[in-house]
């Protein structure tokens, strides 16, 4: 019914995946559907694979795909990102329908922000049987790419060697210091035409590009004027969290995916939140309820209705024509959809418009915008791209974030040139190496019980 193949950061899993649903399709006469986890790879699946590619939670949902799914063959992309609850549900929806699952997919990545590490667990097992892709492509210098194949093989150390050796890795203390030496790559690599991304573990040291963006400034690579326009930071809080009046804090936002019934307090007698509805957060009562405000309409935001909208603090981003921005959420502008995490360069911004090459448009002035600085990004956002230059900033105050998975993703996107730039090459080798796998509940009943067991014999022996 299911079957997994495993296969390293740059191993041309998507060239080969084109390949393979023409074959699937020619030899057994079915048709193959393939889904993604993010709309970004989706785009990118439809134009080198199949023009029939959804993403996982589109299809999760919508019962046409799945009517049009049955019998057929689904091939899940990235299948390290599918949660437990996702996999499950795939699998059971297999077994239902007839439908065959080819889950590509690499478990040394990063896995899903929702719990449970599904493919991993399926792997280790022994539940579902795979084939393997071995050979790396991606980076065209010799010892970078021995370099990614230890790391692909959960081999940190022997890795960490060869990028030191080669020259990869730069421990610079002085935070100015580093960040200018970044700026200087990070330009020069522009300048030459080629592409290059900035990759840190947390947002906040993704937010010390303004160095690099001062830099640009002086260049010349950025034009005036400048504008600032609002922008959406989300907040990444569970369920549970979002249910919980704690939580929010006046002038946060709270913006809507599914529709919800809510009664108006003020103001207009609306009934319902309707689905991209931004409300801004009034106050939070001492009793639990959170009271929202919306063009002069107040409502009590439904907590118990978390699962269908999210959280977000309200910011404000500088841009100018030259800038690159990420798209943040999937929206639609005046018939333009954009995608999630999706990089678009800015052509041309002034108080009400921001305009792209391609002539694409986003009106600033309506609403808050899904949108972030796409200088520098975190390796959940960098993973599946493949850049000529990669410059990764990764000092000690961040390490919290820092583990086999993030270093892995961080370091295998390049293809011509890798830069880690550090405060502590000691304490890079103990971050990169702690393990990044999150325990099943049967797996951490597992370990409770040998870690009974352990404290049994222990007392036995004394």
């Amino acid at each position: 019914m299911a079957i997994a193949i495993q296969g390293p950061a740059g191993a041309g899993k998507t060239t080969f995946a084109a390949e393979a649903v023409r074959a699937i399709e020619a030899l057994s006469g079915k048709d193959v559907m393939v889904l993604a986890p993010s709309s970004s790879a989706v785009n990118e699946l439809r134009s080198r694979v199949t023009p029939k590619a959804e993403t996982i939670q589109q299809f999760m949902i919508n019962p046409e795909l799945q009517d049009a799914a049955r019998g057929g063959v689904l091939r899940i992309d990235e299948a390290s990102f599918l949660s437990a609850r996702a996999g499950r549900w795939l699998l059971e929806f297999a077994r239902d329908s007839g439908t065959r699952l080819v889950v590509p997919g690499d478990v040394r990545q990063h896995h899903s922000v929702e719990r449970g590490d599904w493919l991993r667990v399926m792997e280790q097992t022994g539940a579902i049987c795979y084939a393997a892709i071995t050979k790396i492509f991606r980076q065209q210098i010799e010892p970078l790419r021995d370099a990614v194949r230890d790391l692909s093989q959960g081999k940190i150390e022997e890795g960490l060697d060869k990028l030191e050796k080669f020259g990869a890795i730069c421990q610079v203390e002085d935070k100015t210091e580093r960040l200018a030496k970044i700026a200087e790559l990070h330009l020069a690599a522009l300048k030459e035409g080629k592409s290059s991304l900035i990759v840190a573990p947390t947002h906040g040291e993704c937010r010390a590009r303004g160095a690099v963006r001062e830099a640009m400034k002086g260049e010349g690579m950025l034009s005036r004027p400048e504008q600032t326009v609002p922008r959406l930071n989300r907040l990444n809080l569970t369920e549970a969290q979002r249910g919980d009046a704690v939580s929010y804090e006046p002038g946060y936002v709270v913006e809507f995916h599914r529709i919800v019934k809510g009664a108006a307090v003020s103001g207009r007698k609306e009934k319902r939140f309707r689905s991209g509805e931004q409300w801004t957060v009034v106050r939070r009562d001492p009793g639990g309820s959170v009271l929202v405000e919306r063009e002069g309409v107040q409502k009590f935001l439904p907590l118990e209705h978390s699962g269908k909208f999210d959280l977000y603090r309200p910011e404000q981003i500088a841009l100018a024509a030259g800038d690159t921005v990420r798209i943040t959420k999937n929206f639609c502008v005046a018939g333009t959809r954009f995608r999630n995490n999706e990089f678009h360069r800015v052509a041309a911004v002034d108080a009400q418009t921001i305009t792209f090459d391609g002539g694409s448009r986003i009106e600033a002035g309506s609403r808050f915008l899904h949108i972030d600085q796409g200088v520098a990004v975190t390796s959940y956002a960098s993973q599946s791209r493949t850049i000529d230059q990669v410059i990764a900033s990764a000092p000690v105050e961040s390490f919290s974030q820092v583990n086999r998975a993030q270093f892995y993703v961080t370091m295998s996107r390049a293809r011509q040139a890798m830069h880690l730039f550090i405060d502590s090459k000691a304490a890079l080798r103990e971050a990169a190496c702690r393990p990044s796998e999150r325990l099943s509940s049967s797996e951490n009943e597992i370990d409770d019980l040998l870690t009974r067991l352990q404290r049994s014999a222990r007392a036995g022996r004394r």
